[in-house]
């Protein structure tokens, strides 16, 4: 479906289930429909974001298909998300071939070991890429300290640069329209929202999916990615800290904080993204969307690939096979950077500005609420009445 005849859907499907509001309370998008009597595109784009896709709301419906209404939120809001990371995306050249194909990466990831491998070669000839590297700085006999250096900072650079700019366009589409400010309780409620993945708790019970029966394993197993991912970036910036203050070069023990770190996080990313390929394999068809599945399932191996590529080598990095499982595992890493403003790498971006932004509407509206209640408050007995006469 095109993007206007989506969004043209969207706003239907929306007008419809806040006529019914059998949902009411279901989750943030639901109370986000309520603040609204009609809805634009810049709506559209916010209430997709918001979405957890935690699929309840499909199955209470009484009006999906067959249903000549043929409501269906999860699967609509897949669609706009999937434009969402094209649409805001920088630059935009970038967007349709390594967004809409799922072989960039895979293009991406062969020419980044490539790159690799002659990054290798050229700084310490064949015997970097072939031979055993022992003791303390056994990594930059492979590939030179500085040119890893240079090159990591160029794509850390490129990927929060992308990040930044596909925040800035996307916030400037959803918020108030009437230029009410986020203020820090703004932020802090978002973030809580967004680290303890609350719309993925169905109030408790767990979302429907990948089946209508309840269940929370889809919220543990995001938090085990989401974690994971955090453990790795903090055993990264602990390495940077012990190589460049401490001045104590990589690798380092088993037993060493930054190694430890690694592992837990590549655990747990192994483990979520397995466990949420599992919870793909079995998801109602009815609900998701094609292009939407196969992006996140791609992305999910993309993660799976960094991850398990970065146990080998820690495995093997007292052998000869350590230059090559560098390159490859660097090359994973490379990859991931570059595509990452174009790919559902970005949702999590583009989620966090959405629940911000909610947290903004709900603290609005509760102030609303409040203010109304106080003017409704009955008089107290004994009080003194102005007369008008």
């Amino acid at each position: 479906m095109q993007s206007k005849e989506l969004l043209d859907d969207g706003k239907r499907q929306m007008k419809l289930c806040n006529a019914c509001r059998y949902c009411e309370g279901y989750c943030a998008v639901w109370q986000s429909i309520e603040l609204r009597r009609d809805f634009t595109d810049n709506d559209m784009t916010y209430l997709a974001n918001l979405c957890h896709d935690c699929r309840d709301c499909y199955y209470a419906c009484p009006f999906t298909t067959p249903h000549e209404f043929g409501i269906n939120p999860p699967k609509l809001f897949a669609q706009l998300r999937e434009e969402t990371y094209r649409k805001y995306a920088s630059p935009r050249v970038f967007a349709k071939g390594l967004g809409e194909k799922r072989s960039g990466f895979w293009i991406t990831f062969f020419f980044g070991i490539i790159l690799m491998v002659a990054l290798i070669i050229g700084t310490n000839g064949t015997s970097g890429l072939l031979k055993t590297h022992l003791g303390s700085g056994a990594f930059y006999e492979s590939l030179s300290e500085v040119v890893m250096i240079v090159v990591f900072l160029a794509l850390g650079i490129w990927m929060v640069g992308g990040w930044i700019i596909g925040m800035s366009r996307f916030w400037q589409d959803i918020k108030s329209p009437k230029s009410e400010k986020v203020i820090g309780k703004d932020f802090v409620t978002g973030t809580k929202y967004a680290l303890s993945l609350r719309y993925l708790g169905g109030e408790g019970s767990g979302c429907t999916y990948p089946t209508d029966e309840p269940s929370t394993t889809r919220r543990k197993l995001h938090h085990f990615v989401s974690y994971g991912f955090m453990l790795d970036l903090a055993s990264t910036a602990l390495g940077a800290f012990y190589a460049h203050v401490l001045h104590i070069p990589a690798p380092y023990p088993l037993y060493h904080p930054v190694v430890i770190l690694g592992i837990l996080g590549g655990l747990g990313i192994i483990i979520g993204v397995v466990g949420l390929l599992a919870l793909k394999a079995k998801s109602d068809s009815e609900v998701h969307d094609k292009g939407a599945q196969q992006s996140g399932t791609s992305f999910a191996v993309v993660l799976l690939t960094v991850a398990v590529t970065g146990m080998i080598l820690l495995l093997a990095r007292d052998t000869a096979a350590m230059g090559i499982l560098l390159a490859i595992h660097l090359g994973s890493v490379a990859a991931l950077f570059f595509t990452a403003p174009y790919t559902k790498f970005a949702h999590f971006v583009y989620r966090y500005l959405a629940l911000i932004r909610y947290a903004q509407e709900e603290r609005i509206a509760a102030g609303a609420a409040q203010e109304v209640k106080t003017q409704k408050q009955p008089i107290k007995p004994g009080a003194t009445v102005m007369s008008k006469h």
